[in-house]
Order: C-alpha cells, then sequence, then structure tokens
C-alpha cells in the first residue's frame, strides 16, 4: 500500500512562531523569515497516527470523544491494509472493442415469448450488467463469489471489532451511520459480502437520511442483481431514482434498474428506464451527436444499444411509432430509429 506523505514544514513553523520570537527578535523581524516549506515525509504515517489514538484511548478517560477516537483507529486500521475506503467513486466497466450488430427481429419471432438473444448480445448482457465497482485502492471482491481464502490480516480484524463495540456501547454516537457504511465496506474488502449487506441493511433501516444512503442503495442492488434477484434489485435502484436528479447515482440506477427489468421480460417497463435516462441526458444539454465520439463514458452507447433489444423484443419498428405516439416525442429518436434498424 502506497504511504501517505504529510506536509509538515508550514505548520511547524506555524506552531514555533506562536511558542517563542526568542531566536529571531520581534514579530516585525520575524515576517523577514522564509517559510519552511520543504515536505517531510513519513514513510510510517498511518501507523503513527493509529498508534496516537491507541495511546489517547488507554491513557484517557471515557469522554464524548472516546466512540470518535476508536471510529478514527478503526478507520485507519482499515486504510493500512486496503487504502481508504468509501470514496463514492463508480468504476465504469470497458466498452467492447467492436459493438456487434443488434439482429432484426421481427413480431411474428416474438410471438412465443422472449427471443434468444445471440452469441454477441449475451456478451453484451455480460458486459453491461456487470457489477459496478466503487473505488478503493485495492480491488473490490465479486460479491457472487465467497472469500478468496487468504487469511484476514488483523488490522482489519481489529476495526470490524472496534465498530460493533462502538455500535453496541454508544449506541447514540452521532456517526453511527458512518460506522455501519465503514463495516460494511470493510467486510466487502476482506471478501464477505453476505456479512457486508447485513451491515447495509441496518444502516438503511436504522437512518434513513444518512448521507450514504445513496450509495448503499446501490451497493445493496447491485448485491441483488449478481445473485439474479432482479425484483429486490429492482426496489434498491428505485430507492435512489425516488431520491431524484441530486444523488450522484441517479442516471446508473436508471440503467440498473432498467436491466432488472430487461432481465424479468419486462420490456416496456426497461424502455421507461432507459427514455427517462435519455430524457436525463437531454436535458443536462449532452449532444448524443458525440456518442460515437466518447472515449470514457459508453453508458450511452449501451443505453441506445438495449432499447433496440427492448423494441425488438416487444416487435420491432412498429412498436417505436406506438411507445412515442403514447408516451411523447423525443428529440433524440432518430438516433433509436437508426440503432435499430442496424
Amino acid at each position: 500500500m502506497q504511504k501517505r506523505s504529510l506536509i509538515l514544514g508550514v505548520l511547524s513553523a506555524g506552531l514555533a512562531a506562536c511558542a517563542t520570537t526568542s531566536d529571531y527578535g520581534t514579530l516585525a523581524e520575524l515576517e523577514q523569515v522564509p517559510a519552511d516549506i520543504e515536505e517531510v515525509y513519513l514513510e510510517d504515517s498511518l501507523e503513527r497516527a493509529a498508534d496516537s489514538y491507541r495511546r489517547y484511548l488507554e491513557e484517557t478517560s471515557e469522554s464524548a470523544m472516546t466512540p470518535e477516537a476508536m471510529r478514527r483507529l478503526a478507520d485507519l486500521q482499515i486504510e493500512q491494509a486496503y487504502g481508504v475506503l468509501g470514496k463514492g467513486e463508480i468504476v465504469e466497466m470497458a466498452a467492447p472493442d467492436a459493438a456487434s450488430q443488434v439482429a432484426r427481429i421481427g413480431a411474428s419471432e416474438t410471438a412465443g415469448g422472449p427471443v434468444e438473444p445471440s452469441e454477441s448480445d449475451q456478451v453484451f448482457e455480460e458486459r453491461a450488467t456487470r457489477r459496478q465497482a466503487l473505488l478503493s485502492a485495492s480491488a473490490t471482491p465479486d460479491p457472487a463469489l465467497p472469500g478468496s481464502g487468504q487469511a484476514i490480516p488483523a488490522g482489519p480484524r481489529e476495526a470490524i471489532a472496534t465498530y460493533r463495540k462502538i455500535l453496541d456501547t454508544y449506541p447514540n454516537y452521532e456517526r453511527n451511520d458512518q460506522v455501519l457504511y465503514q463495516m460494511s465496506r470493510a467486510y466487502d474488502e476482506i471478501g464477505q459480502p453476505d456479512e457486508a449487506m447485513a451491515v447495509m441493511d441496518q444502516l438503511v433501516a436504522r437512518y434513513p437520511y444518512s448521507k450514504f444512503l445513496d450509495e448503499v442503495h446501490f451497493r445493496r442492488g447491485e448485491y441483488y442483481f449478481v445473485r439474479k434477484k432482479f425484483i429486490d434489485a429492482e426496489n434498491a435502484y428505485g430507492a435512489i431514482i425516488d431520491m431524484g436528479e441530486t444523488s450522484s447515482y441517479y442516471e446508473l440506477a436508471l440503467y440498473k434498474q432498467g436491466w432488472a427489468f430487461y432481465k424479468q421480460f419486462m420490456y416496456e417497463e426497461a424502455l421507461h428506464n432507459y427514455i427517462a435516462l435519455l430524457d436525463y441526458r437531454h436535458s443536462i444539454g449532452y449532444d448524443f451527436d458525440e456518442v460515437e465520439q466518447e472515449s470514457e463514458e459508453h453508458r450511452i452507447a449501451d443505453t441506445f444499444r438495449v432499447i433496440s433489444l427492448s423494441f425488438s423484443n416487444l416487435g420491432g419498428p412498429e412498436v417505436v411509432d406506438n411507445y412515442f405516439r403514447k408516451h411523447g416525442h423525443r428529440a433524440y429518436a432518430d438516433k433509436i430509429y437508426g440503432n435499430l434498424g442496424e
């Protein structure tokens, strides 16, 4: 794990100035002394910080600061092992090298039920619905798999025990939602997603207004989705959609809930989500003519493709006309017709 560097020079100079001016004379003369801005690297800074909290807890009587010190110590133990958790950022999955064309499907072919996708479409579904990883310093384990079998480091074990002690001993601690959040992330990191899910369920039930709630709902949705519990996934993503556009997970929740509907063969419901996603992009000024030139973000291209698959499973191009007559024309409708026509 990369060690942090601490820039201490300016702080040290400032503290020294507050303590005494005898080495430099008057305060006016002190203004002429150049600031020391040299970076001081402390290779063991995390361990030193952790030791400071341990000493505080050992040497200081219990107070309102005790649970805070315990939480920070536990966070540092997790950070020492895995890096900073819970940045709330999303790792987009790589787009395929070349998008395969969508097969034309007529209404007669869909009359007996959903059309079985071609192999290329199966590959697309697997990639487009893959679990989204939330950034941390280490790779997030796949929740569909059991633990890696490796021994859990002592630091994370102690941290989880500390989080539990805080919850048991200080039930009114104002940051217990953060304690639950960090504990769930810790369980994810050590490859115990079922335990992480149980903790997230506690957070959702006890802290409905937590600032971590949308990320937690999204992680719950991913947990259910990879286990093919699509109704539960649908509800988890829906909780984020209900929060509205202020959530940074709003667009991705629309997208993944759409896939949850699609996997249940609820193609029209899925279309509502995908169209809502494109409506949202249109409302913030997104240029749909630049989709082909996207280098980093590919969700829009994937959305157009799954819209084509949904309309195809519902019957083909004539269904598109009926959909827009019923739900209103869209400025980007030509893109949908174009993708379906491929």
